[in-house]
């Protein structure tokens, strides 16, 4: 089952195809990150910062400093998520962070 990603609010915004996945994707399956170090940060397709992954959110953190990004990897191609979303966790520390801006684009 993929692993689904939530906003600040609880709404579904991305999957990923398992935690270890690499990439991440919208909620139609089109790659629009990936995790370039072995931490929870993600950039986006062109390298800048998208968001990080806090237990189950992809939210922007408040204290983000650009890093360099390694060359992009190869497209993975599209994803079908597989699964629902199961309801999202509690996230206490909102304060620390915002909405990653990951909206649905036709």
């Amino acid at each position: 089952m993929s692993v689904y990603l939530f906003d600040m609010e609880g709404e579904a915004i991305a999957f990923r195809r398992t935690w270890t996945d690499r990439y991440v994707f919208d909620l139609r399956g089109r790659w629009i990150g990936w995790f370039p170090w072995d931490d929870h940060d993600a950039v986006d397709r062109d390298g800048h910062y998208l968001g990080t992954v806090v237990d189950d959110r992809l939210v922007r953190r408040n204290d983000w400093y650009e890093r360099p990004c390694p060359a992009a990897p190869d497209d993975p191609g599209d994803a079908t998520p597989t699964g629902r979303p199961l309801p999202p966790h509690s996230f206490p520390n909102r304060f620390a962070y915002e909405d990653a801006g990951i909206r649905l684009l036709t």
